[in-house]
């Protein structure tokens, strides 16, 4: 039986990446290994990659690693939603 396709967490950084805008997420990891890096001036593009580097597991299926990623940034908006609910 074959092993489920899983992603490493440069892998999942890049897809985000991809569909930031100027692929600036790429300010705040090291293309090699993941790693943070110090970054400037996008506070938003250096959340992403929090949070994709936090919740990511390396045993996990690529489906579930694409899933963790999704929530983790659904629950963010979720939070801003309110902040922005809250100033209205």
């Amino acid at each position: 039986m074959a092993e489920p396709e899983k992603l490493s967490l440069v892998e999942l950084l890049n897809l985000a990446n991809e569909a930031y805008a100027d692929g600036y997420l790429a300010e705040y990891f090291d293309p090699e290994t993941g790693e943070r890096r110090q970054g400037s001036g996008d506070t938003l593009a250096q959340f992403i990659v929090s949070e994709i580097r936090d919740t990511f597991d390396a045993r996990a299926s690529r489906s579930a690693q694409l899933q963790e990623a999704r929530l983790a940034l659904s629950h963010a908006i979720d939070d801003l939603k309110g902040v922005i609910q809250r100033l209205q």
